[in-house]
């Protein structure tokens, strides 16, 4: 892949900040998706070496404990193309170990089957093995921003509290919590609809507390499991239909579909008490704030007020003064001029 010039100035200006190939590679293409192994990460790899600039590369190695044969190898592409997963290869081919979806045997099956079989990666596991990077930059930011909320927001049109936010969104995308959950799933439409909805629900909101970005993460992970209970139920319904005339077929199905039910409506309920939480304590808390700066705003009026009038007080003395002071002099001047003029100090007083 040859890189456009635009793009070669964009990487040394990206560079400065961020040296990092993988971060760099999505920053100055604009996809999250993008890594190291890509045509677009090898391009910018090609023209960093060839620019004598040392990167950073967060991917992991193979494994060396982890050599898959020749015949494991066949045996992987033979099941990928039928549709297993990596999990469900990776029991068959190490029966021995007690794997999981983040065993290292798993990630391994899955890494080549990513390499190989591109096309033939499960969506339940097109994330597996990928770390999540959070934004660094306020392109980036406002670029998922817009996505999540269906905002049109300008970077360079910007007033200082939709900077603020921004700025705060990114902090709240590198929380260790919001990460932590994020790397935990495997499928990267999870992800997508995780980030989206996290950012939604927070990008606003800098008044927010630990607990409640926590309680927040919360609801968002509620978001993707009722996802997927529904696609179960879906499922489920089409076993229901396809096996109509097997009674106890039927039956277990049925069983299963109660059970998927009382799950989504748990789940759809615990959602909307965290929401109503959530909204609820934050209205409080900006109310409060709202009364306090209204006692505030009503202090500085009277101190005004009581200002202003001190300040009357004082210029009505200082009158006196000058008053006083014009009739010492006339008072002082020959007494011929005095009488001319007719007055006295007491008259001008």
């Amino acid at each position: 892949m040859k890189l456009p010039e635009e793009i070669k100035a964009k990487i040394i200006e990206e560079y400065k900040t961020t040296p990092d190939l993988i971060e760099l590679t999505r920053s100055v293409f604009g996809d999250d998706s993008l890594d190291g192994r890509t045509k677009e990460g090898r391009a910018v790899r090609q023209f960093l070496v060839a620019s004598k600039l040392d990167y950073k590369t967060t991917q992991k190695e193979k494994r060396e404990d982890i050599d898959l044969s020749e015949e494991q190898k066949e045996f992987i592409i033979n099941n990928a193309k039928d549709g297993s997963t990596a999990y469900e290869i990776s029991k068959i081919l190490f029966p021995e170990i007690n794997v999981t979806n983040l065993s290292k045997e798993v990630l391994e099956v899955a890494n080549f089957i990513k390499q190989e079989l591109p096309n033939s990666v499960p969506s339940s596991e097109s994330a597996m093995g990928v770390k999540y990077f959070p934004p660094k930059c306020n392109s980036r930011m406002i670029k998922k921003i817009n996505e999540s909320c269906s905002l049109e927001i300008q970077e360079e049109k910007l007033n200082q509290e939709e900077l603020n936010n921004v700025k705060y969104a990114i902090n709240a995308l590198k929380a260790p919590r919001f990460l932590q959950v994020i790397n935990n799933y495997s499928s990267q439409e999870d992800r997508d609809l995780f980030e989206a909805e996290y950012v939604r629900s927070v990008w606003d909101k800098p008044d927010l507390t630990t607990d409640e970005l926590n309680l927040y993460i919360n609801v968002c992970m509620d978001y993707i499991h009722l996802k997927n209970i529904s696609r179960a139920i879906d499922k489920l319904n089409r076993m229901f239909e396809e096996c109509e005339d097997q009674q106890d077929m039927t039956v277990r199905l049925a069983e299963l579909l109660k059970t998927k039910s009382e799950e989504y409506n748990q789940c759809e309920k615990r959602q909307e008490a965290l929401i109503a939480r959530l909204n609820g304590d934050r209205k409080e808390r900006i109310k409060n704030k709202h009364k306090d700066t209204a006692s505030i705003l009503s202090l500085v009026k009277l101190f005004q007020i009581e200002e202003e009038r001190n300040r009357m007080i004082m210029m009505a003395e200082r009158q006196k003064e000058i008053v006083k002071d014009e009739a010492d002099r006339i008072e002082e001047m020959s007494s011929w001029k005095a009488r001319v003029l007719g007055i006295s100090k007491t008259d001008v007083l």
